[in-house]
């Protein structure tokens, strides 16, 4: 294993974006930023031994600030997805969010994603990055404090730690929002991938996407993926949980919900080249999305690899259930005061 430091860019002129790449013996490497504790690059072998590029994302830092492209590779907190009206109550006190996005918050309206992050640590094979959130920043309460510890090994496993420390009571769910490409062509969609998420339940949604607090059954629908088949096979079918032409945009309920405990979440596969990623996570929850609102031509992407736009890759973010602070149904989990809260993500390739 070894690792190397390295400047992506500036961000608007100014601030310097460190890269950290992490290669292990069989070649195979993980590019990491400052710029949003985020995934640049993740080259990953195929069946016959080539490294592809599996993330989409952009060769400047600038890009990656801009919501409409769709938060590629960066960590999202304090509180991923959702929170309805941007606001909610805790111990009795209601507390207003950014309003970023219709009429709620979205991705806690984007500051830790779009600010450079600290480098707590780097060994050989693993960077640790902190961000820190003054109480009432954005709305929420709690000097709060993220830490996010990338592992890449020799059998091409990349291991997120999250750690939360705040002095206040609070509430958090993070997440990555690395948008997955197997083909390492996203000249593709990724409606010829294969996927298999482990969930017979998703949150029920209303017309603005946000979750009601129901749940709704999976079997037979055109949103189950309990046996693995093409993301595209469904796609364009109308269901009440789909706005149509755009496609899973869905959090699903995970059969694993004991808090805590690491479990397979989902298996995402590439016929092609053979490469398949499986997602493991302690959390109760994954949100599906292809990118249904990326647009479809125009937008950037890394020269080599085309453009960052509609379909062309899927995200599988582990989370708690969107707006769960909302929902007291929700398997959920607050941050106590001056207590660590911990949470891992696994993304383990092979191939086929």
């Amino acid at each position: 294993m070894s690792i190397s430091k390295s400047v992506f860019g500036l961000l608007k002129g100014e601030k310097e974006v460190e890269l950290y790449t992490i290669t292990n013996k069989n070649g195979a490497y993980a590019c990491l930023m400052t710029l949003g504790a985020g995934i640049q690059s993740l080259y990953i072998p195929d069946r016959d031994g080539n490294l592809g590029d599996v993330v989409l994302g952009f060769d400047e830092p600038d890009y990656y600030t801009n919501p409409d492209l769709g938060y590629q590779g960066l960590v999202v907190g304090r509180f991923a997805n959702r929170i309805r009206d941007a606001k909610f109550i805790l111990d009795g006190v209601e507390y207003h969010t950014p309003n970023n996005q219709g009429q709620w918050t979205l991705h806690s309206g984007g500051r830790f994603s779009f600010n450079i992050w600290q480098v707590e640590e780097a060994t050989d094979n693993s960077v640790t990055f902190s961000f820190f959130s003054p109480d009432m920043e954005d709305g929420f309460p709690g000097n709060f404090k993220m830490k996010v510890k990338y592992t890449f090994d020799d059998d091409n496993v990349l291991r997120i730690e999250y750690s939360i420390l705040s002095d206040k009571r609070t509430i958090a769910n993070p997440t990555n929002h690395s948008y997955f490409n197997l083909s390492c062509d996203p000249s593709k969609t990724v409606e010829d991938h294969l996927l298999q998420i482990n969930a017979d339940r998703f949150t029920e949604t209303d017309d603005d996407q946000l979750t009601t607090g129901e749940y709704g059954e999976l079997k037979g629908t055109m949103m189950d993926f309990s046996s693995m088949h093409k993301i595209g096979d469904r796609i364009n079918e109308p269901f009440r949980a789909i706005i149509d032409g755009i496609g899973y945009d869905n959090n699903y309920c995970l059969h694993n919900s004991q808090i805590g405990r690491l479990a397979q979440a989902a298996i995402l596969a590439d016929e092609v080249s053979g490469r398949k990623m499986e997602v493991w996570t302690d959390l109760p929850g994954i949100q599906l999305y292809c990118g249904g609102w990326l647009e479809k031509e125009g937008n950037p992407g890394k020269n080599s690899n085309g453009a960052v736009s509609y379909r062309r890759g899927a995200a599988l973010e582990t989370q708690f259930y969107p707006d769960s602070i909302h929902n007291p149904n929700f398997p959920f989990k607050l941050v106590e005061a001056n207590e660590e809260f911990k949470t891992t993500t696994e993304f383990r390739f092979s191939t086929l």
